[in-house]
């Protein structure tokens, strides 16, 4: 395989925005049409009982150009719904996704430009919006945290080069969003600009399997609501160690990932502008994924997986109303794959989940929270 056309990409910029954001590799010259669709079931158990669902269905194109260019298009439906309270649901179109990318010096050096368009749904009723704090609760995994945003703008380069047997990458990346109204409120928020930065290395050994650390920093700057500054997230370091063997007849491949989240900045009375808070409200999160497959009869491959996420305790003592306690959330999954031709799968699968957070103030009050799930994939994938 000729290293010199591996390009290590920046982590968040493409077309799954609903993946965790890593630097990635790109290789190949086909174009590319992928269609997906994840039902995922959360119930959560405390002192009262609380379900959320997500039907989230996805659809990617990537053109190849020629001439090291290619054009990604992606969009979603999606369906969120809750028995909490008045019983709220969000559905319809998200936002879509357009980048233009081309890479140079044999693949070694990258610049893509691309927007996000607001496609999706925003003057969230107050009904609606209970929905939204628990769509993107670290707890779940949801694919879709919210529906629709402002126009976003996004510009990125990267270079990868050769050492040995080594592929060495760096990459940056900003992102600048627009003004938009999220509730019915009429007010109008914009998020702070973000500025992406990665890095990593990776070595393949043929058709024999990969190894590849990355690690990526996010910094975002202050959110406004009607031009006023009010809020900043936190300084985000996102680390990846991922690890792939082949064999004959199927393969393994593991993943461990580790996320750090720094203290926002939080508007107070006695200040201005938003100020490091004093106690943090994130807490860190570790990872790990591992995955076998194995054929079985024909163009059939099954597959098995097991995922576990701990998620660490928040900076705030325990009799805080902001304390969030440590949680343990374990998948077990597996499905199956088949090749339709020479270039299209089909693949479903299904993953249960199960876990408990040691505290958490869902319901005014620390109580102690059994979590568990069910998830159901399908995907197609086509190169043309």
């Amino acid at each position: 395989m000729n290293k010199r056309r591996i390009v290590l990409l920046v982590a968040g910029l493409f077309l799954f925005p609903h993946l965790p954001a890593y630097g990635q590799v790109t290789r190949g010259s086909r174009s590319v049409v992928s269609q997906n669709a994840t039902y995922l079931s959360w119930e959560l158990s405390g002192d009262s009982t609380l379900t959320v669902t997500q039907l989230f269905a996805p659809v990617l194109l990537n053109l190849r150009l020629g001439d090291g260019w290619s054009l990604g298009l992606w969009s979603a439906a999606s369906r969120s719904t809750s028995d909490r309270g008045t019983s709220p649901e969000v559905s319809g179109l998200n936002d879509s996704k357009i980048q233009l990318t081309h890479t140079m010096a044999d693949g070694q050096f990258l610049v893509s430009v691309g927007a996000s368009l607001p496609t999706g749904k925003t003057k969230l009723s107050a009904t609606e919006r209970e929905l939204i704090p628990w769509l993107s609760a670290d707890f779940f995994n949801f694919p879709m945290k919210i529906p629709g945003e402002g126009l976003e703008l996004f510009g990125e380069t990267g270079i990868a080069l050769p050492v040995s047997s080594w592929v060495f990458g760096v990459a940056g990346a900003v992102h600048y969003f627009e003004k938009y109204t999220p509730y019915d409120d009429n007010r109008e928020y914009q998020p702070g600009m973000r500025i992406v930065g990665t890095t990593g290395i990776g070595r393949d050994w043929a058709e024999r399997g990969h190894i590849g650390l990355d690690l990526l920093a996010i910094y975002s700057m202050d959110d406004k609501v009607e031009g006023s500054a009010v809020f900043g997230d936190g300084l985000q370091l996102d680390a990846r160690f991922v690890a792939q063997r082949n064999f004959a007849k199927g393969g393994v491949e593991a993943m461990a990932r580790f996320i750090e989240r720094g203290k926002n900045r939080i508007l107070l009375p006695s200040n201005s502008a938003p100020v490091g808070e004093q106690s943090n409200t994130n807490g860190n999160d570790l990872r790990f994924h591992c995955l076998g497959r194995h054929a079985l009869i024909g163009r059939l491959q099954g597959w098995v997986s097991y995922d576990l996420k701990m998620l660490m305790a928040n900076g705030y003592a325990a009799d805080n109303p902001l304390f969030q306690d440590a949680a343990r959330i374990s998948g077990f999954g597996g499905g199956l794959d088949i090749r339709l031709g020479r270039h299209s799968m089909f693949g479903v699968g299904g993953r249960y989940w199960t876990g408990s957070s040691d505290g958490s103030y869902a319901s005014g009050k620390l109580e102690k929270l059994d979590l568990s799930g069910f998830e159901i994939v399908q995907r197609l994938s086509i190169s043309l």
